[in-house]
């Protein structure tokens, strides 16, 4: 999403607070990251705080920060579907039957 804020977790603070890491654990942070801002610039385009953001899902607000720093929500796609019910969105999950040659990873976050 464009224009929109940028997030506090980037590969760089990643990096700095893990040390050296091999391309696969680099690939699976990186889309991490790219959830987390995902998260934070539809929270943040919806005019919600985390604290409110965590009271339509029903969780805490600990929990919200987790997401959009990057953690927490990996592989959870209850947790995605509860977020994408709090904003108002429905959660799209596609296979393709091929994945671009351009593609290293078969994962997208848009």
């Amino acid at each position: 999403m464009e224009g929109m804020m940028a997030n506090y977790s980037r590969w760089e603070d990643v990096k700095q607070r893990r040390g050296a890491v091999g391309d696969e654990v680099r690939g699976e942070v990186e889309q991490d990251l790219a959830l987390g801002q995902l998260i934070y610039d539809l929270r943040t385009s919806a005019g919600l705080s985390q604290r409110e953001l965590a009271a339509r899902m029903k969780t805490t607000q600990s929990v919200i920060s987790r997401l959009e720093e990057g953690g927490g929500a990996r592989n959870r796609i209850d947790t995605l579907a509860r977020l994408a019910t709090a904003l108002g969105r429905h959660l799209v999950l596609s296979f393709p039957e091929k994945v671009s040659a351009h593609t290293a990873d078969s994962v997208q976050v848009t």
